[in-house]
């Protein structure tokens, strides 16, 4: 299937909409294929260590299938997997360093936003209306300043499985690269996928909100009272709970593959023209 993001053939780049869209019609063109490697990514998580380098080695492999289909040159799962399987450390490192990149920048935003409220924000405890707008404004600031971090990095599997000879300090460099002035676009574009994916998310915690109420109810207001029957009752019900989270990241996560392939592809085709001419490889 021919797959084309921006459909006026324009050379601006792709709207939220013709993202967001783009990404839908790979997820649903592919859908089987996209969710049985996702279901394969989150067993081989259950394995430490070498298991999550599978996992990520995978999501980049989903990415990468996504991203051949957007420039019409689809390539089969087992060409990816024979190319990627071979650098999963390099997918793993990559992943931990954008883990501790962004630890960082949240660690250094707390601190940065504690201190406002010792200077600004507490001394209008005393006057409610300006101390809540005052607060909030804070509040947002320090989630628009994270998001702006994770939008400059939310890409490095992207380059290091299309672009052959990247490791991970450099595909990370890569990813803040091609995102350098479009980053409010894909801030927007980020919270627009997550409002998409929020409604499943809300669903699969139904039983979460059940578990935790049940807790409540019966452990903490009475533990003396509890039988065997409410025991299992309680164990159902955090099976319950664990199998809908599990479904639905794993229904939600080929969504956010496709995504970041859409928005690789339109930043390259933007910086590097519409040949692609991809490093170190022939599509």
């Amino acid at each position: 299937m021919s797959f084309n993001p921006n459909p006026s053939g324009s050379l601006q780049p792709l709207s939220i909409g013709n993202v967001v869209s783009a990404g839908v019609r790979l997820y649903r063109s592919h859908f089987k294929q996209y969710l049985s490697l996702t279901l394969q990514a989150f067993l081989w998580f259950l394995l430490p260590v070498y298991g999550w380098a599978k996992a990520h080695t995978i999501n980049a492999i989903i990415s990468r299938l996504a991203f051949a289909e957007l420039i019409n040159q689809p390539e089969s799962e087992k060409t990816c997997r024979s190319e990627l399987n071979p650098r999963l450390w390099n997918f793993f490192c990559t992943q931990i360093l954008v883990w501790l990149a962004l630890a960082g920048v949240n660690i250094g935003i707390s601190i940065l936003e504690s201190i406002i409220n010792a200077i600004i924000v507490q001394p209008l405890i005393k006057q409610p209306i300006v101390y809540t707008l005052v607060n909030f404004l804070v509040q947002l600031a320090t989630f628009v300043v994270y998001l702006w971090f994770y939008a400059r990095i939310f890409l490095p599997e992207l380059p290091m499985a299309v672009e052959n000879t990247l490791d991970a300090g450099q595909a990370i460099a890569r990813s803040w690269e091609l995102t350098k002035g479009n980053v409010w676009r894909l801030q927007a574009i980020i919270i627009v996928a997550y409002l998409i994916t929020m409604p499943l998310l809300f669903i699969a915690s139904i039983p979460f909100i059940g578990f935790i109420m049940f807790f409540i109810g019966t452990v903490l207001s009475n533990p003396n009272a509890i039988n065997s029957s409410e025991i299992l009752n309680y164990l159902l019900i955090l099976l319950i709970t664990i199998i809908t989270i599990f479904l639905a990241n794993a229904l939600i996560n080929p969504f956010w593959q496709a995504i970041k392939a859409v928005i690789y592809y339109d930043l390259r085709t933007r910086r590097e023209g519409l040949g692609l001419k991809l490093r170190d490889r022939e599509l």
